[in-house]
């Protein structure tokens, strides 16, 4: 690695320095720069480049420079470089003054970090592991005076920016930025593990499970459902109640909000009228159908369509509670601790656990642990599912989302199958079932 170059401080005539081809495109808000300079003075001086003939070739500094010549500055202390530069020498120092300049973006941060990063290893060699010559992230961290940290994170959102521009339009700030970056992470890296579980023949649940884990809209796959087959339906339907915006607040992760499908509220009662009367058609002559959805605005309506689709109900709904409960508005609204379903029949089925409670008490997941906004605990939808139904049950699930119904209803020894149209649902859900061994 060349030795470090500083330069040396002199006085020289503002007239003396030539522009040359500049980099830069923008002056930005050069009257706020001529204020604070009129008030704190040229702290730092400019880069200039010695021609030996009296004049000097600009390296850094132009927006002072354009202040200065403004004002009719004689002379000013620069920074003289006399040694010979290369061209991609002299763009490093004009970059690097660049980089610490207040106005900056952190897009610009970022792209500024990476051009200097790259320029310097092309003038250095890139570092290989171990001992031995060449540029690293450490060494551009120490050059801008920053952490290697700070610079590797600031490539990774440049070049992500580069690639797919189109994923941060609505990043406002580098922890924004950094948030996407994370999303795009653990989409591929759980996309590549649920590959290779795929291809695996060793695991036969996990086999088993990935069929029944449908890639496909459901109005579509249950064409291929004959009628009457079906012992248990359990519906986790879109709510139309704008549950992205709401989750989000939550602390949901957005890994896991990506992939929802929500359904416009003015068609949803359509949309779920269409719902059950598939359900209904495939269901065995007596069969249970268990139904979650948003009392408010939806309670009347999933009610009604469930006796218009020909199922029997009650307004006795199933009742899931949690530990804590969770309110936008505490000044207005007690805060909300349990989900409900509505639990209706076809023909005259029996309970598996006649006389239950129609309460259920159990823990939710994790926001930070969810891989569908939707998702319910394991245990919750076992318990459920063994409260309704039989071993050896056909168990149907319209809107797969995490999956967690496919596992609960294998471990009862009953026949799940499910459809869904988020592949990334469907990743983490052979990643889940994977760990679970």
């Amino acid at each position: 690695m060349s030795e470090i170059q500083v330069g040396k401080v002199g006085m020289i005539p503002l007239e003396s320095i030539t522009i040359g081809e500049r980099a830069r495109q923008e002056m930005g808000d050069l009257d706020s720069l001529e204020t604070d300079m009129k008030g704190s003075g040229l702290i730092s001086p400019l880069a200039v480049k010695d021609n030996k003939d009296g004049t000097y070739l600009l390296l850094a500094g132009e927006r002072r420079f354009t202040v200065l010549k403004k004002n009719n500055i004689q002379q000013i202390p620069v920074r003289i470089y006399e040694q010979d530069l290369s061209p991609l020498e002299m763009k490093i120092i004009e970059k690097s003054e660049n980089f610490h300049r207040k106005d900056m973006e952190y897009y610009e941060f970022d792209a500024l970090t990476l051009e200097i990063h790259q320029m310097k290893q092309q003038l250095h060699g890139v570092k290989a592991p171990g001992p031995g010559d060449g540029w690293s992230m450490k060494d551009t961290g120490e050059t801008l005076g920053v952490t290697d940290a700070s610079v590797s994170m600031a490539v990774k959102r440049a070049e992500a920016r580069e690639a797919f521009p189109e994923l941060f339009d609505k990043c406002k700030t580098a922890s924004d930025a950094s948030k996407v970056i994370k999303k795009v992470d653990e989409a591929i890296v759980k996309q590549t593990i649920a590959q290779k579980l795929e291809t695996q023949r060793s695991d036969g649940t996990l086999q088993q499970l990935s069929k029944c884990f449908i890639l496909k809209d459901f109005f579509e796959g249950v064409k291929e459902i004959p009628d009457e087959v079906m012992h248990l339906v359990e519906i986790d339907p879109p709510y139309a109640i704008d549950i992205k915006k709401k989750k989000k607040s939550d602390g949901e992760s957005q890994y896991a909000l990506e992939d929802y499908n929500e359904i416009d509220i003015e068609k949803y009662q359509v949309f779920i009228s269409k719902v059950f009367q598939e359900c209904y058609r495939v269901m065995a002559t007596h069969s249970w159908l268990i139904c979650w959805f948003a009392p408010e605005p939806w309670f009347e309506v999933i009610y009604r369509e469930l006796n218009n689709a020909g199922f029997n109900t009650s307004r006795m709904c199933g009742i899931w509670t949690k530990p804590s409960g969770q309110t936008m508005q505490p000044d207005i609204y007690l805060a909300n601790s349990y989900e409900m379903f509505f639990y209706a029949w076809k023909g005259r089925p029996a309970l598996n656990k006649a006389g239950r409670k129609n309460i259920f008490e159990f823990s939710p997941v994790s926001p930070s642990q969810k891989t569908h906004p939707t998702e319910r605990p394991i245990d919750l939808t076992t318990e459920i599912y063994d409260t309704f139904a039989f071993q050896g049950s056909r168990v149907l699930i319209p809107f797969l989302g995490s999956g967690n119904g496919l596992i609960s209803a294998q471990q009862l020894g009953m026949s799940p199958v499910g459809f869904e149209l988020g592949k990334g649902y469907k990743d983490s859900f052979l990643v889940k079932v994977h760990l679970m061994k």
